[in-house]
């Protein structure tokens, strides 16, 4: 009987280490120290992170001093969907699920659009925004509608600069 519990601790070691190993494939934490300006909106209306909620809900990354427009991540491989996901939402290929529960999926002429605009490069779409690892300085916008380009242009203008003196 001894030996099956031994067999059984050390079984259930083995699978905690390998999901601990395995969570996101990220370095450790203070890998990296790097920041980021994002917004999101949905049907218009821009989230407002800035909330106590959404306050250094972790250690890997975060918004942090109620700025909720600069992400800051410490550890190196971070994604834009583990971002989101450590603040209790979702961001797929085609949906974007917020903490509240509200769920918006491609539907129609309401889409998922998610940009992002590198140091020294234009707003280009991401199709695959979950996986994207964000990097220092990168400025991203995440939205749900039917906007034009106009729209998303006035959208983007509200991406802010302040990583750049975090």
């Amino acid at each position: 009987m001894k030996k099956t519990k031994i067999i059984f601790l050390a079984i259930i070691s083995v699978l905690f280490l390998i999901s601990c190993t395995a969570k996101e494939n990220f370095g450790p934490y203070g890998s990296t120290h790097i920041h980021a300006d994002f917004q999101a909106y949905t049907l218009g209306k821009p989230l407002d992170f800035n909330l106590s909620r959404y306050q250094v809900m972790e250690d890997l990354t975060h918004v942090e001093r109620n700025d909720g427009e600069v992400i800051h991540i410490h550890a190196t491989g971070i994604t834009l969907g583990y971002f989101f996901k450590s603040l209790g939402f979702e961001l797929t290929d085609e949906c974007f699920a917020l903490d509240t529960g509200n769920k918006y999926c491609n539907l129609g002429k309401a889409t998922l659009k998610v940009y992002l605009k590198n140091r020294g490069s234009d707003w280009e779409q991401i199709y695959y925004p979950s996986d994207y690892v964000i990097q220092d300085l990168d400025k991203m916008l995440v939205t749900y509608g039917p906007e034009d380009n106009n729209q998303i242009k006035e959208q983007q203008a509200t991406v802010t600069d302040k990583s750049r003196f975090e």
